[in-house]
C-alpha cells in the first residue's frame, strides 16, 4: 500500500529489491509546488513509515525529489491561497478555525514539517534545481540533503509580504555568523558553493550522477535500525561525491562572510543593518564587495518594512524555542498576514499580476512599531496548531 501510485502530484514507489522508499513531487508545470493533498499524502506516508505495525522491517529510508529537471521544490501554492483569502469575509481570514483552504493548508504543511523533522527513517532530499520556501520546509530538516551545480536555494517570503515560515525560526537562527538573518531577511539566492559552507547542503554530487548515487543507495542494504541506516546512507553518499567539490565562482556568502558577520550577526535591529551596511559603504572595499553592499541594501530597500521587522522578531525568538513551539509560532504569524495589506500586496504583485511594484503599507521601516508586530505571535485560542507524535 505504501508503494502504489498516487494521483499525478506526487508519486511514490519502493525501489526493487531495497527497503527505500522513493517519493517524486510531481507538478512540474508549477515546479512541483506544494498543494493540500500533497501535504496530507506526505502525512500519511511519514505515519506509516514511523508506525511499527504498518512498517515492521519494510521501509529503512525514504528519497524526497523533484520531477521535469527544474525543480526540486518551489515552495507552497501561494495563488491558491492568495484566492481563497480574496473570496472570503474578513472575520474568517486568518482565524484559524479550520475548513477553509488558507488555513488547512498552512496547519498541513506545518504538520508535514513537524513529522518530516521528528522521522524514525533518514531521510535523503535530491536539491537538483530550484528549493525554495515550503520545498525547504519539505527537505532541509531531513538527515541528507543534496545539491547539484543546478540548485538554487532561497526563502524568499519577504519579497511578498510573508516570513520565512515552514519551521525556518528552528534553524535560520543557529546559522553562525549572522548567515540566518541574512538569508531570512534578503531572500538572496544561494547556489551549492554557498549551500555546502553554511552546512545547509550535506552533499555535494554533479546532477549526472544523481541516477548513480540511487543506483548505489539501492544496491546498498540499509539496516533496520536508524543509527545503523543514517551511518551506511552516509558511507554511500561520501563514496559518490568522492571529495568533489562545488564551484565558488557564484558565491555569496563566502567572499563576505566577514562583512555578513559584522552586518548581520552584531545587529539588534533591520535598522542597525542597513546602517552597518551603510557605514561600509562608505569603507574602502573592492568593486566586487561595494557591488554586494549595494546590491544587497538595494534588495532591502525594495522588501516589505512589515515583512522585513516580523522575520528579525521572528528569528530571535527562534533561538529560545524547540521546533514545536517554532511551527506553533509561525502558524499565528501566518493566520495573522493573511489578514494584513502587504501580503495580499504581495502575492498580487509578484505572483499574480507579475508587476514587481508591491505598494507596501506601512512603506518604511520607522513606521513599524514593536506594538504592531505583537498581534502577530498572540495565540489563536481553540485554532492555535496542535501537533501531535507518531
Amino acid at each position: 500500500k505504501i508503494a502504489q501510485k498516487m494521483p499525478d502530484f506526487l508519486l511514490r514507489r519502493i525501489i526493487p529489491n531495497t527497503k527505500i522508499l522513493e517519493i517524486t513531487l510531481n507538478r512540474p508545470a508549477v515546479l512541483n509546488s506544494l498543494n493540500l493533498e500533497m501535504c496530507n499524502e506526505i502525512i500519511d506516508i511519514l505515519k506509516r513509515l514511523n508506525n511499527s505495525e504498518t512498517n515492521k522491517n519494510y521501509i529503512n529510508a525514504f528519497i524526497v525529489k523533484g520531477s521535469g529537471g527544474k525543480a526540486f521544490c518551489a515552495g507552497g501554492d501561494v495563488k491558491s491561497v492568495w484566492i481563497d483569502v480574496k473570496g472570503l469575509p474578513a472575520d474568517v481570514v486568518g482565524s484559524g478555525c479550520p475548513g477553509f483552504l488558507h488555513s488547512d493548508f498552512f496547519r498541513k504543511e506545518y504538520t508535514m514539517n513537524y513529522l518530516l523533522q521528528s522521522s524514525l527513517r533518514p531521510q535523503i532530499s535530491l536539491w537538483d534545481g530550484i528549493v525554495m520556501g515550503g520545498g525547504v520546509g519539505v527537505s532541509v530538516f531531513g538527515e541528507f540533503r543534496v545539491a547539484t551545480e543546478k540548485t538554487l536555494f532561497a526563502m524568499p517570503e519577504t519579497a511578498i509580504g510573508l516570513f520565512p515560515d515552514v519551521a525556518s525560526a528552528a534553524w535560520l537562527p543557529h546559522l553562525p555568523s549572522g548567515y540566518g538573518l541574512y538569508i531570512g531577511l534578503t531572500g538572496c539566492r544561494l547556489k551549492s558553493a554557498d549551500l555546502m559552507h553554511t552546512k545547509i547542503a550535506t552533499h555535494y554530487v554533479s546532477s549526472d550522477r544523481l541516477n548513480e548515487l540511487e543506483a548505489t543507495l539501492a544496491e546498498t542494504v540499509i539496516p533496520n535500525d536508524p543509527i545503523d541506516a543514517r551511518k551506511r546512507i552516509k558511507g554511500v553518499l561520501d563514496h559518490v561525491q568522492n571529495g568533489l567539490k562545488p564551484d565558488t565562482a557564484n558565491s555569496l556568502i563566502i567572499p563576505q562572510a566577514e562583512l555578513i558577520s559584522r552586518c548581520f550577526g552584531e545587529a539588534h535591529s533591520v535598522e542597525d543593518i542597513i546602517s552597518l551596511l551603510q557605514k561600509e559603504a562608505s569603507q574602502s572595499h573592492s568593486v566586487a564587495t561595494k557591488e554586494w553592499i549595494d546590491t544587497t541594501l538595494q534588495t532591502l530597500s525594495k522588501l516589505s518594512p512589515l515583512s522585513l521587522k516580523l522575520t528579525f522578531m521572528q528569528l530571535q525568538r527562534g533561538k529560545q524555542l524547540d521546533m514545536k513551539s517554532c511551527l506553533q509560532m509561525e502558524f499565528r504569524m501566518m493566520m495573522k498576514c493573511l489578514q494584513s495589506h502587504d501580503s495580499v500586496e504581495g502575492i498580487r504583485s509578484v505572483l499574480i499580476a507579475k508587476d514587481n511594484k508591491p505598494r507596501w503599507q506601512p512603506n518604511s521601516l520607522e513606521a513599524v512599531t514593536d506594538d504592531m508586530l505583537q498581534p502577530y505571535f498572540e495565540s489563536l485560542g481553540e485554532f492555535d496548531l496542535q501537533l501531535d507524535e507518531f
